[in-house]
């Protein structure tokens, strides 16, 4: 095959030479002078393509040549030994209707030349990269000697003569071409492709429904091409994403530590969960699939739409924007093959930026905490262990401190050992033990291959991919296999078919999730002694996660260790992580198919569908000997006492637990189409599409078994009565009471079914390539909505209006402007909540004790004027390129409003209930964003670009009428409780009046404090701050600005690329110590309070007079809160950097291959935050204060070939 660099220097040499190349054939074998080479042939009657495959083949020649040559040529016979190159050419292309010519091992053949003094007529048609006809175009020959313009079909006819066979194609919105057609060429119809302006993006919007081009668009959208999304090794599609689009915000921590999710234009309803993200749709077609379902190298753009111009047409699902992604196809004429290898290796968090307290520190607290306890108990061990429980009395853990302290008391262990122990357990670090052992370094590889294939009439994209990652801790691990497919058939001149398929398998397991945490022990405790000994610990404060045993203490676990019935309670942690690990398989399957039928001219029918298939099995299985069911066969272990015997409840063997679901999706949809140009220079252009939808998701009823006493090799199990298991439990000798079992599988279960119906239609018309009217409608019906008439037919619909500024006469001279667009839409667009009813809903229920008695249990009132929730949105926007393009962009202002948001609301106690969820909510965003992108330096060694994305959004509560709840309330949760006329999702605090002798005090509602302190400084009086009206609000938790700075320079074969993204404008608490709370882990629980301290440090509870504890809880949540520990949370990061490297050809070509490239990149390099204190907001709870791990460093590898 061609290098590219080769192929684009034939291709020039044959544009001067004024010839077409249509087929490439390609075979290199020797580096000897082709005129001198003698060669051995026997032919007969041979084609020509015959003897053009033998040279190849046996002599390694190239031959480059017009497949239409052939069809004329005549057949060849005859016999050549040992003669030279050119003599053998001669005789075996005599009296055929081509000639040649060679070049070193390259044969070109050429038509040859028609003695044609008079003129001639070239006819064709002009089209752009879509194949749509392009009307109004003027072709000229030099001179203007002769001229026309392409109709309403694109359509052309001009007379011309041999001496001035350069036609030029002009047209305001694409690029200037010149061609030489001689007559040779003009003896058959021409098509020729025009290329979009730079100046107009280069461009095409996808929605899904149609494609068209950017200059008759009036939406606001941004499209990202291959290049861009590959500009960077990629973890996921996602991440592609970032600091691409403007608008688009990925929030890490949306709600508190939680997965990524893409947030477009702001917030526009009150759910949490439903319908807060874009709408993905792949290929066409909405999925219920995520962006992490698909594999990054099968995407060849992304196009995000964002106001109800580019999204109104997916109606009540796009009020939050719509995402549409396009997969590859084949390109060029025939067979590809890339292949991509890529490794992510991302190193252990830094602890040293969670600010834990050192071990000796926490040491010296706890010691505080047990002298306390002690004090309360007038110094009585006994009495104080007396506290924690005993055999049957409901134990409770205590430390292995307090444990060490008991030991002495009652003189199991003397004072030098004590000492001793205490000391060697201030040199312990349990958190970097757990670093070093449980944690390793992440580790992924990811392999893709793809095989395109591209003809006349067919298109075939197949692609095969492996990804396998190793997770932080030990033993979680994942696999994934993903299988692509799409080809379209050109069956006829009129139809077209595209069938394909994705299918992923993932395989993984993990350990059970608390064994994940490193506070699950102490840090003064060790997991390894020195001599890398396992150290086993006689109990640790972890109870049984499968049967509701608590954690034992040290005493307990004394008298455990003592009881042959009972089991050890004893515990490591290397052991316990490979104890009770879930594995899960998936599989994801989604065919669909796409047949177009050309009706008439510019008119069109379409057909899609597409199914979904989600089918996941979990499963888990604990041995009777670890850890959890150990815990739990103590817990249910029952004592007979009338004839002294125990009964183990549960059964002998290991338990096995197992869930099935299925999801099922499909859509279908048809509709027409119509995109055509009229006039007498084609300049009236309409694009139009009308069409019906149906759409249906399923969500079965999940199967469920949970077994004990399972036997692994027999896969046989024992009955167990779950009555008396969950209804009675059992009568546990350690605990004391009733014990009970849980069993998922007798869980509520429910089948979720929903199925809708659209219809829709849409049209443009543009004139005269400056002037751009768009408009969209849709009504969609849902199997829960339409019981008022009044709000079943409602439409969603959008106006748009665009005008080409660029294109008009007067901006002809003002050369440094290449393209300048103005547009104005306004639409409403929808969001489908369905967790509410227009009509009462019930449960039905089987009473657990009385079996006999069936009955409805009510869920919900009715809500009869139930509707989706909508979003109405202006936006203003231009498009510009200047200075010969080397600057470019867009800068868009919106405003939405979205009303009929789902929300609890106040009703009159008469009706039967005193709220409500219903539509009565509003919420106003309104934004600037802007992206620039510039070429500051080019040549052909060097590439110097930049680019800049910039978003601002603001939210305004406009209607809210929620039940009133209390100052804490709306502290804890900003999303649930909220005020009229203020941000939504805001940070509230208390109003800090100041601190006396360690006591904190706050100003209530009227502004007073709510403390009274004596003379000494000891409070009196304490009031709970309970009235909203008390609090402050101190700004968004949602970022109101974000963004990216990203800086590309190529020089030669290397290419460096860096960005930075920034987000700002929102707040966060800092993470403040819990002055009402003894479990504490902060760095800062040195710094607390103590008889003589004259800083502004609060008491601990520990430090708290026993008649006062009262006050420490309640201000407690007030201090964590309060206004002045609230800080911006403004940050920048270098997200990536990447270095490419591509191949020198001539190494390339020397392996076979075509093109290949090898890149290095560092992820998460370097941040900088406004609150500093080593926080990073992305990585944190905005709301509690709350850190958690900070992203690592990530290095990354990848390889790419081309074949």
């Amino acid at each position: 095959m061609f290098n590219h660099n080769r192929r684009r220097k034939l291709l020039a040499g044959l544009r001067h030479n004024r010839y077409a190349l249509l087929v490439f054939i390609t075979c290199f074998f020797h580096q000897l002078s082709a005129q001198a080479q003698r060669i051995n042939l026997v032919f007969q009657q041979a084609s020509v393509r015959e003897v053009i495959q033998e040279l190849s083949d046996e002599y390694g020649y190239e031959f480059i040549f017009d497949a239409g040559l052939l069809k004329q040529a005549k057949p060849i016979s005859g016999q050549w030994s040992e003669v030279l190159l050119a003599d053998a050419l001669s005789e075996l292309f005599q009296d055929q209707p081509f000639g040649y010519r060679i070049d070193e091992k390259r044969i070109i053949l050429f038509p040859k030349p028609v003695d044609r003094q008079d003129g001639y007529v070239v006819r064709g048609r002009v089209i752009d990269s879509l194949g749509k006809a392009i009307p109004g175009v003027s072709i000229h020959t030099e001179g203007l000697s002769s001229q026309t313009i392409s109709n309403e079909r694109g359509e052309f006819q001009l007379e011309t003569r041999p001496n001035k066979s350069v036609l030029y194609f002009h047209h305001l919105s694409y690029d200037l071409r010149f061609m030489d057609i001689p007559p040779a060429m003009a003896e058959r119809p021409l098509t020729i492709m025009l290329s979009l302006k730079e100046s107009m993006l280069n461009e095409v919007m996808i929605t899904g429904y149609q494609q068209i081009s950017k200059e008759r668009s009036t939406a606001a959208y941004t499209h990202v091409d291959n290049e861009q999304l590959n500009r960077h090794i990629n973890v996921d599609l996602l991440s592609a994403l970032e600091g691409q689009v403007p608008g688009l915000m990925m929030t890490k921590n949306p709600h508190g530590a939680a997965p990524d999710a893409p947030l477009l234009r702001g917030i526009a309803t009150y759910s949490s969960s439903i319908g807060t993200s874009p709408l993905i749709v792949i290929d066409d077609l909405p999925t219920e699939f995520t962006l992490s379902d698909v594999n990054p190298y099968d995407v060849e753009s992304i196009t995000v739409l964002k106001d109800a111009a580019a999204a109104s047409i997916y109606g009540a699902r796009a009020a939050n924007g719509v995402i549409v992604v396009t997969t590859k196809q084949g390109k060029g004429r025939g067979v590809k093959v890339t292949a991509n290898a890529d490794f992510f290796l991302t190193g252990k968090p830094d602890l040293d930026r969670m600010r834990y307290a050192g071990t000796s520190d926490l040491i010296d607290f706890e010691m505080d905490l047990y002298n306390r306890d002690l004090a309360r108990v007038n110094g009585d061990e006994s009495e104080l262990f007396k506290a924690y429980g005993s055999f049957g009395g409901r134990p409770r853990y205590y430390s292995p401190l307090f444990n060490l302290n008991r030991m002495l008391a009652n003189g199991e262990i003397v004072q030098d050992v004590y000492d001793e122990r205490l000391a060697s357990w201030r040199t312990n670090d349990f958190y970097q033990e757990y670093r070093d052992l449980v944690w390793r370094n992440e580790s992924r590889q990811r392999y893709n291959a793809n095989i395109s294939q591209a003809g006349a009439n067919s298109n075939t994209y197949v692609s095969f991919n492996y990804d396998k990652a190793n997770g932080r801790v030990r033993h979680n691990e994942d696999q994934r296999f993903n299988l692509n497919m799409k080809s379209t058939f050109n069956l006829t001149n009129w139809l077209r078919a595209t069938v394909g398929v994705n299918g992923t398998y993932n395989a993984g397991q993990s350990t059970e999730n608390v064994y994940n945490s490193m506070q699950i022990q102490e840090r003064y405790t060790r997991i390894m002694d020195t001599n890398g000994n396992p150290v086993i610990h006689p109990y640790v404060d972890l109870g049984s996660s499968i049967a509701g045993a608590g954690a034992v203490n040290g005493a307990i676990a004394e008298q455990i260790a003592g009881n042959a019935a009972l089991r050890s309670t004893g515990f490591h942690l290397l052991d316990a992580l490979g104890q009770g690990m879930t594995h899960g398989k998936t599989l994801s399957l989604r065919s669909f198919t796409n047949w177009k039928a050309d009706l008439y001219k510019g008119l069109s029918y379409q057909v899609q569908f597409s199914y979904e298939l989600n089918q996941a099995e979990t499963n888990n299985y604990y041995d009777e000997q670890d850890y959890m069911m150990r815990m739990a066969h103590n817990g249910l272990l029952s004592y007979q006492s009338a004839n002294d015997r125990y009964v183990a409840n549960l059964p002998a063997g290991g338990r096995f637990y197992q869930r099935n679901n299925k999801r099922y999706n499909y859509n279908f949809r048809q509709q027409l189409n119509y995109d055509n140009g009229f006039g007498s220079r084609g300049q009236h252009q309409v694009a139009a599409l009308a069409g019906f939808e149906m759409r249906q998701t399923n969500n079965p009823v999940d199967i469920q078994q949970l077994l004990y006493g399972y036997n692994t090799t027999t896969l046989a199990s024992i009955n167990i009565n779950w009555l008396d298991a969950i209804e009675t439990g059992f009568d546990s000798f350690l605990y004391g009471g009733r014990m009970r079992m849980s069993n998922p599988a007798f869980a509520a279960q429910q089948e979720t079914l929903h199925r809708y119906v659209s219809a829709f239609a849409n049209g443009g018309y543009t004139y005269d390539s400056r002037y751009n009217l768009t408009g969209s409608v849709r009504v969609d019906q849902a199997d829960l909505f339409g019981v008022d008439p009044k709000y079943k037919y409602r439409p969603l619909w959008s106006l748009g209006a665009g005008w080409n500024i660029s294109n008009e006469a007067f901006m002809r001279e003002v050369t440094w402007v290449n393209g300048l667009k103005a547009r104005l839409t306004y639409g409403i667009t929808g969001n489908v909540d369905q967790t509410s009813s227009p009509y009462s809903t019930a449960r039905w229920r089987t009473d657990r004790l009385y079996t006999d008695i069936d009955y409805l249990e009510i869920n919900s009132l009715p809500n009869p004027r139930l509707r989706w929730e909508k979003t109405a949105t202006w936006n203003m926007g231009v498009d510009y390129a200047v200075l010969d393009n080397r600057l470019s962009g867009s800068i868009d202002y919106y405003n939405r409003y979205s009303s009929d948001l789902l929300i609890s609301t106040i009703l009159d106690a008469t009706v039967g209930a005193t709220s409500r969820v219903l539509n009565a909510g509003a919420l106003r965003n309104k934004g600037i964003e802007f992206n620039i992108n510039g070429v500051w330096f080019q040549n052909e060694d060097w590439r110097v670009a930049s680019s800049f994305v910039f978003a601002h959004n603001t939210n305004r509560v406009e209607k809210v009428n929620t039940p009133a709840s209390t100052a804490g309330s709306y502290v804890s949760a900003p999303s649930n409780y909220f005020f009229e006329d203020e941000p939504f999702n805001s940070l509230m605090a208390y109003r800090y009046a100041g601190m006396t002798e360690g006591y904190p005090y706050f100003y209530n509602e009227n502004g007073e404090v709510n403390v009274a302190f004596d003379d000494d400084g000891v409070p009196l009086t304490a009031q709970s701050i309970t009235n909203p009206d008390a609090l402050v609000n101190m700004g968004s938790l949602i970022p109101k600005y974000n963004g990216s700075f990203t800086q590309r320079i190529r020089y030669k074969s290397f290419d460096l690329s860096t960005m930075f993204v920034f987000s700002g404008g929102n707040k966060l608490r800092l993470d403040v110590i819990d002055i009402g709370s003894d479990e504490l882990l902060h760095e800062n629980l040195v710094n607390r309070w103590t008889d003589g301290t004259t800083a502004d440090f609060p008491r601990l509870l520990v430090d708290y007079p026993e008649d006062r504890l009262s006050y420490a809880r309640n201000s407690s949540s007030m201090w964590r809160n309060a206004d002045i520990h609230v800080r911006d949370a403004d940050y920048v990061k270098l997200r990536n950097i990447a270095l490419g490297y591509s191949l020198p050809a001539h190494w390339t070509r020397r392996a076979g291959l075509v093109g290949a490239k090898l890149t290095a990149q560092i992820n998460n390099l370097w941040y900088w935050s406004a609150v500093g204190n080593d926080i990073d907001p992305e990585f944190y709870s905005l709301n509690s204060g709350t850190r958690t791990l900070p992203a690592p460093k990530s290095f990354l590898f990848g390889l790419s070939v081309n074949f």
